[in-house]
Protein backbone atom coordinates (compact mmCIF):
# COMPACT_ATOMS: atom_id res chain seq x y z
CA UNK A 1 0.00 0.00 0.00
CA UNK A 2 2.73 2.33 0.95
CA UNK A 3 4.06 1.71 -3.06
CA UNK A 4 0.73 2.83 -4.09
CA UNK A 5 0.74 5.78 -1.75
CA UNK A 6 3.97 7.01 -3.08
CA UNK A 7 3.44 6.18 -7.09
CA UNK A 8 -0.14 8.13 -6.55
CA UNK A 9 1.82 10.98 -5.13
CA UNK A 10 4.50 10.67 -7.57
CA UNK A 11 1.77 11.04 -10.02
CA UNK A 12 -0.03 13.98 -8.36
CA UNK A 13 3.40 15.82 -8.35
CA UNK A 14 4.03 15.58 -12.11
CA UNK A 15 0.12 16.14 -12.86
CA UNK A 16 0.53 20.05 -13.06
CA UNK A 17 3.73 20.25 -14.46
CA UNK A 18 2.30 18.63 -17.49
CA UNK A 19 -0.99 20.43 -17.11
CA UNK A 20 1.20 23.61 -17.35
CA UNK A 21 3.04 22.31 -20.36
CA UNK A 22 -0.10 21.85 -21.72
CA UNK A 23 -1.41 25.24 -21.04
CA UNK A 24 1.67 27.62 -22.04
CA UNK A 25 0.58 29.16 -25.33
CA UNK A 26 2.68 28.41 -28.22
CA UNK A 27 5.73 30.81 -28.85
CA UNK A 28 5.37 33.62 -32.19
CA UNK A 29 6.49 32.24 -34.81
CA UNK A 30 9.89 34.81 -35.61
CA UNK A 31 9.73 36.64 -38.52
CA UNK A 32 12.00 35.57 -41.40
CA UNK A 33 14.77 38.47 -42.39
CA UNK A 34 14.48 40.41 -45.05
CA UNK A 35 17.62 39.56 -47.46
CA UNK A 36 19.47 42.85 -48.19
CA UNK A 37 19.60 43.70 -51.85
CA UNK A 38 22.73 43.64 -53.23
CA UNK A 39 24.83 45.79 -56.41
CA UNK A 40 28.19 46.72 -57.91
CA UNK A 41 29.43 49.43 -59.58
CA UNK A 42 32.13 49.92 -61.60
CA UNK A 43 33.98 52.73 -61.38
CA UNK A 44 36.21 52.73 -63.96
CA UNK A 45 33.75 52.43 -66.58
CA UNK A 46 31.94 55.21 -64.94
CA UNK A 47 34.53 57.19 -65.34
CA UNK A 48 35.75 56.47 -68.55
CA UNK A 49 32.50 56.62 -70.56
CA UNK A 50 30.11 59.59 -68.06
CA UNK A 51 30.64 62.89 -69.42
CA UNK A 52 31.81 64.07 -66.58
CA UNK A 53 34.61 61.58 -66.62
CA UNK A 54 35.80 62.20 -69.97
CA UNK A 55 36.00 66.10 -68.59
CA UNK A 56 38.21 65.12 -66.12
CA UNK A 57 40.06 62.63 -68.54
CA UNK A 58 40.93 65.72 -70.84
CA UNK A 59 42.13 67.78 -68.07
CA UNK A 60 44.63 64.84 -66.64
CA UNK A 61 45.68 64.46 -69.79
CA UNK A 62 46.49 68.25 -70.71
CA UNK A 63 48.53 68.07 -67.31
CA UNK A 64 50.73 64.92 -68.74
CA UNK A 65 50.85 66.59 -72.47
CA UNK A 66 52.55 69.82 -70.52
CA UNK A 67 54.77 67.34 -68.65
CA UNK A 68 55.56 65.45 -71.96
CA UNK A 69 56.21 69.09 -73.84
CA UNK A 70 58.37 70.16 -71.20
CA UNK A 71 60.78 67.29 -70.92
CA UNK A 72 60.93 67.16 -74.83
CA UNK A 73 61.86 71.00 -74.97
CA UNK A 74 64.25 70.58 -72.38
CA UNK A 75 65.58 67.30 -74.24
CA UNK A 76 66.50 69.42 -77.66
CA UNK A 77 68.70 71.77 -75.47
CA UNK A 78 70.30 69.26 -74.42
CA UNK A 79 71.21 67.74 -77.65
CA UNK A 80 71.83 71.08 -78.97
CA UNK A 81 74.46 71.61 -75.70
CA UNK A 82 75.59 68.14 -76.63
CA UNK A 83 76.52 69.05 -79.99
CA UNK A 84 78.74 71.98 -78.98
CA UNK A 85 80.97 70.28 -76.58
CA UNK A 86 81.29 67.57 -79.25
CA UNK A 87 82.18 70.05 -81.76
CA UNK A 88 84.80 71.72 -79.48
CA UNK A 89 86.26 68.81 -79.36
CA UNK A 90 86.21 67.76 -82.52
CA UNK A 91 88.55 71.31 -83.20
CA UNK A 92 90.78 70.56 -80.45
CA UNK A 93 91.62 67.03 -82.34
CA UNK A 94 92.29 68.54 -85.58
CA UNK A 95 94.08 71.68 -84.70
CA UNK A 96 95.44 70.76 -81.07
CA UNK A 97 98.69 70.00 -83.40
CA UNK A 98 99.01 73.71 -84.90
CA UNK A 99 97.64 75.47 -81.88
CA UNK A 100 99.80 77.42 -79.62
CA UNK A 101 99.97 76.09 -75.83
CA UNK A 102 97.22 79.04 -75.07
CA UNK A 103 95.23 78.60 -77.54
CA UNK A 104 94.80 74.32 -76.91
CA UNK A 105 94.17 75.28 -72.91
CA UNK A 106 91.81 77.95 -73.87
CA UNK A 107 90.09 75.45 -75.63
CA UNK A 108 90.11 72.69 -73.33
CA UNK A 109 88.68 75.21 -70.74
CA UNK A 110 85.51 76.11 -72.91
CA UNK A 111 84.88 72.59 -73.08
CA UNK A 112 84.72 71.65 -69.61
CA UNK A 113 82.75 75.20 -69.10
CA UNK A 114 80.20 73.84 -71.18
CA UNK A 115 80.47 70.82 -69.60
CA UNK A 116 79.81 72.03 -65.98
CA UNK A 117 76.73 73.99 -67.96
CA UNK A 118 75.20 71.47 -69.63
CA UNK A 119 75.49 68.81 -66.04
CA UNK A 120 73.66 71.88 -64.33
CA UNK A 121 70.86 72.38 -66.90
CA UNK A 122 70.78 68.63 -66.81
CA UNK A 123 70.38 68.78 -63.16
CA UNK A 124 68.05 71.68 -62.79
CA UNK A 125 65.70 70.06 -65.55
CA UNK A 126 65.34 67.28 -63.80
CA UNK A 127 64.43 68.90 -61.20
CA UNK A 128 61.95 70.83 -62.76
CA UNK A 129 60.29 67.63 -64.14
CA UNK A 130 60.13 66.14 -60.77
CA UNK A 131 58.29 69.16 -59.69
CA UNK A 132 55.73 69.17 -62.53
CA UNK A 133 54.97 65.53 -62.20
CA UNK A 134 54.62 66.35 -58.00
CA UNK A 135 51.98 69.37 -58.67
CA UNK A 136 50.43 67.17 -61.58
CA UNK A 137 50.13 63.89 -59.00
CA UNK A 138 48.29 66.47 -56.33
CA UNK A 139 46.54 67.91 -58.98
CA UNK A 140 45.24 64.38 -60.31
CA UNK A 141 44.12 63.45 -57.03
CA UNK A 142 42.16 66.53 -56.75
CA UNK A 143 40.50 66.37 -59.90
CA UNK A 144 39.59 62.35 -58.92
CA UNK A 145 38.23 63.51 -55.34
CA UNK A 146 35.98 65.86 -57.20
CA UNK A 147 34.89 63.86 -59.40
CA UNK A 148 33.94 61.08 -56.65
CA UNK A 149 31.90 64.08 -55.17
CA UNK A 150 29.95 65.02 -57.93
CA UNK A 151 29.30 61.63 -58.62
CA UNK A 152 27.95 60.35 -55.39
CA UNK A 153 24.35 61.66 -55.14
CA UNK A 154 23.71 60.12 -58.98
CA UNK A 155 24.85 56.85 -57.42
CA UNK A 156 23.04 57.27 -54.08
CA UNK A 157 20.06 58.49 -56.58
CA UNK A 158 19.96 54.88 -58.51
CA UNK A 159 20.65 53.10 -55.51
CA UNK A 160 17.38 54.65 -53.73
CA UNK A 161 15.08 54.01 -56.65
CA UNK A 162 15.96 50.74 -56.64
CA UNK A 163 16.67 49.92 -53.33
CA UNK A 164 19.56 48.82 -53.18
CA UNK A 165 20.69 47.81 -49.57
CA UNK A 166 24.55 47.28 -50.12
CA UNK A 167 26.38 48.38 -53.27
CA UNK A 168 29.90 46.70 -53.62
CA UNK A 169 33.17 47.75 -55.82
CA UNK A 170 32.80 45.94 -58.91
CA UNK A 171 36.84 46.12 -59.25
CA UNK A 172 36.93 43.79 -56.27
CA UNK A 173 34.65 41.14 -56.83
CA UNK A 174 35.94 38.07 -58.75
CA UNK A 175 32.29 37.50 -61.33
CA UNK A 176 29.36 39.60 -61.30
CA UNK A 177 25.99 38.92 -62.60
CA UNK A 178 25.17 41.87 -65.17
CA UNK A 179 21.77 42.20 -63.89
CA UNK A 180 23.46 43.83 -60.25
CA UNK A 181 25.93 46.18 -61.56
CA UNK A 182 24.41 49.89 -62.25
CA UNK A 183 27.11 50.81 -63.11
CA UNK A 184 25.08 51.97 -66.56
CA UNK A 185 22.20 53.61 -64.79
CA UNK A 186 24.46 56.16 -62.62
CA UNK A 187 26.03 56.84 -66.31
CA UNK A 188 22.67 57.77 -67.81
CA UNK A 189 21.72 59.64 -64.95
CA UNK A 190 25.01 62.10 -64.20
CA UNK A 191 25.08 62.46 -68.08
CA UNK A 192 21.53 64.08 -68.14
CA UNK A 193 22.02 66.19 -65.04
CA UNK A 194 25.72 67.32 -67.25
CA UNK A 195 23.68 68.11 -70.12
CA UNK A 196 20.78 69.73 -68.01
CA UNK A 197 23.71 72.19 -66.81
CA UNK A 198 25.54 72.66 -69.47
CA UNK A 199 21.53 73.68 -71.39
CA UNK A 200 21.08 76.24 -68.28
CA UNK A 201 24.53 77.70 -68.61
CA UNK A 202 24.27 78.17 -72.17
CA UNK A 203 20.28 79.53 -72.08
CA UNK A 204 20.22 83.29 -72.08
CA UNK A 205 18.59 84.99 -69.01
CA UNK A 206 14.67 85.85 -69.77
CA UNK A 207 14.22 89.02 -70.42
CA UNK A 208 13.00 90.90 -67.04
CA UNK A 209 9.37 92.41 -67.30
CA UNK A 210 8.98 95.86 -68.57
CA UNK A 211 8.01 98.64 -65.83
CA UNK A 212 4.82 100.15 -67.37
CA UNK A 213 5.67 104.17 -66.98
CA UNK A 214 4.04 105.89 -65.30
CA UNK A 215 0.29 107.80 -66.31
CA UNK A 216 1.04 111.59 -67.42
CA UNK A 217 -1.40 114.06 -65.28
CA UNK A 218 -3.80 115.27 -67.07
CA UNK A 219 -3.34 118.91 -67.78
CA UNK A 220 -5.32 120.70 -65.00
CA UNK A 221 -8.11 123.56 -66.52
CA UNK A 222 -7.14 126.93 -66.83
CA UNK A 223 -9.01 129.59 -64.43
CA UNK A 224 -12.37 131.24 -65.41
CA UNK A 225 -11.80 134.82 -66.11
Amino acid sequence: MSKTVIAALALGAATPCLLAQEAAPPAPARAEAKAPRIAVIDMARVSSESLLGKGYAAQLEALKSEIDAEGTKKQSELQKMDAAVKALQDELDKQGSVLSPEAVEKKRQEIVKKTRDRQAFLEDGQAELQRMRERAQQQAQALNNEFQIKMKPHIESVAKEKGIDILLDGQVTLTVNRDYDISRDVIVKADDAEKAAKAAAGKPPAPKPAVPAPPKPSPSPAPKP
